[in-house]
């Protein structure tokens, strides 16, 4: 009877505790706020709860009103403590589980369990929960063999519903061999048909298909030129791109030719050998801009030669356009005068200084270059065009500007 009373006396005391807890349950649980601990007391009968979400994968494993769901396993552990005996006998558990999202909103329909004494319970929660982040709360309580409530505790724990699949497709290229190696959540996935696709026209396009290997891996072989990229299960990696084949093209020479004109010959090369049939431009430079002036086709020995008679002195090069699996080139620029005119303009006056300084016949043995004129002399008028001493690199009529 004592006992009794003074057990009745007890739970007087934890109806307050279990309103209390109750109450603080019905608050949102945001994530990100400090929770509470994955175990929490029991402090009246000296034992403890624990609550135990693992991360789970979306997948249709479960059936709830006929709709399937993801299945959540919950662990609900209890344990009492060595002293419960001494006031509560034969305690029993009853517990509930409810879980939240980010916003505290009640997400998901509770499951209950109950009738067990100290030990490990386990339950399943049926979700249609999207892939997000979560957390449950458990609300557990003890009761003395009359049904009394003896304890409570509230404790809660953090999970995770991920994508069923978490694919991904790496690209690295050797050579012309390009490769992907396949991962699920970091595992590598083998047995697996994976798309190869090519770009055309700013579309990709599955030119073939390769199956992983027991490491993930695929690998084949790319066109020169071409980009690719892997793909499987609607996810695909880097685009990855095979380079063309360098070339080289090359002035071999450029000498005078007849009154006016000059023999110019380039040489195109690749890997290193003469190449063979194919065409070269031979360009100018005015008004900054580079244009062609005529072509050529290699011989067996990668050279051909054009004849060029310039209108003003300026700047040339050789320019090899590329193709489908070769890249392009161009050579060094090199300097060709306006041939077949006298040395002078009218009077000989060749250059005209900043100043209003005028030099006439200017030639070879009496050059300056624009790092040899003072400032104050700059920018120099060119009045010849065939420009003697090379001050006017971009044609524009004015030197050292």
């Amino acid at each position: 009877m004592i006992t009794r009373a003074r057990s009745g006396a007890r739970i007087h005391k934890l109806s307050a505790v279990i309103a209390t807890s109750l109450a603080a349950a019905a608050m949102p649980v945001i994530l990100g706020q400090a929770a509470h601990a994955d175990t929490a007391p029991l402090e009246y009968i000296g034992g403890s709860a624990t609550l135990t979400v693992n991360d789970v994968k979306k997948a249709q494993n479960c059936n709830e009103y006929g709709v399937a769901g993801t299945k959540i396993p919950v662990d609900v552990d209890v344990s009492f403590g060595a002293n419960h005996s001494d006031e509560f006998t034969n305690p029993t558990v009853r517990w509930e589980v409810t879980v939240f999202d980010s916003q505290g909103d009640d997400v998901t329909n509770y499951i209950e369990g109950g009738g067990f004494t100290e030990g490990l319970a386990e339950g399943d929660i049926c979700s249609f929960l999207p892939v997000g982040n979560y957390r449950a709360q458990a609300f557990v309580f003890t009761s003395d063999e009359f049904g009394n409530l003896t304890d409570s505790a509230v404790v809660t724990d953090a999970f995770s519903i991920k994508a069923a699949h978490a694919y991904t497709l790496s690209a690295s290229r050797s050579g012309t061999t390009i490769k992907s190696q396949l991962k699920d959540y970091g595992k590598a996935l083998a047995g697996k048909s994976v798309a190869i696709q090519r770009r055309s026209s700013g579309t990709w396009k599955t030119v073939t298909r390769r199956t992983t290997g027991s490491t993930g891996w695929v690998a084949a072989t790319g066109t020169r030129g071409a980009t690719y990229r892997f793909g499987y299960g609607g996810k695909y990696s880097a685009a990855i791109t095979v380079p063309k084949i360098a070339t080289s093209v090359v002035k071999v020479s450029a000498k005078a030719y007849a009154q006016k004109s000059y023999r110019v010959v380039g040489k195109l090369t690749t890997g290193g050998k003469a190449f063979k049939g194919k065409r070269i431009y031979l360009q100018k430079r005015a008004s900054g801009r580079w244009s062609n002036v005529t072509s050529c086709v290699t011989s067996r020995y990668g050279k051909c030669a054009v004849i060029t008679a310039p209108t003003a002195s300026r700047y040339y090069r050789w320019k090899f356009a590329g193709d489908a699996t070769r890249a392009a080139d161009v050579s060094g620029s090199f300097y060709l005068r306006k041939r077949g005119s006298t040395t002078a303009t009218t009077s000989g006056l060749d250059y005209t200084y900043r100043n209003g300084v005028k030099v006439y016949n200017a030639t070879s043995g009496n050059d300056l270059d624009c790092g040899q004129i003072p400032a104050y002399k700059k920018p120099v008028r060119v009045n010849n065009s065939s420009d003697p001493w090379r001050l006017d690199r971009d044609n524009d009529g004015y030197g050292c500007d």
